[in-house]
């Protein structure tokens, strides 16, 4: 009897713990980065809409905000997830240029 108690027992407990293993992946780091991008070609806000449109398509942005009064874009991001040259061919690619990053 006391065989069959211990075997129920560690069935249970084998059943218990099959679900509770620990991940040994990481995650990185967020790496939050505030950069302002001088833009070249801005005229309207459709401009504006679209530069805002292709910046925040990539994974890893947290904010996009573009002006047109000064030509510029205010972008926070996760430098372990993108990077400032991806930011910078998403505006490219809607053809307009990049003055300068700052």
């Amino acid at each position: 009897m006391k065989k069959l108690f211990y075997l129920l027992a560690l069935i249970g407990f084998v059943a218990c713990n099959s679900g509770t293993q620990k991940s040994t992946e990481v995650a990185p780091p967020e790496q939050l980065v505030e950069a302002t991008i001088d833009i070249g070609g801005l005229h309207c806000d459709a401009c504006v809409a679209s530069v805002e449109k292709g910046i925040n398509t990539l994974d890893g942005i947290e904010t996009a905000k573009v002006t047109l009064a000064d030509s510029t874009a205010i972008v926070k991001y996760n430098a372990s997830a993108v990077s400032i040259e991806e930011i910078e061919k998403s505006i490219e690619k809607r053809g307009y240029t990049i003055k300068a990053v700052k």
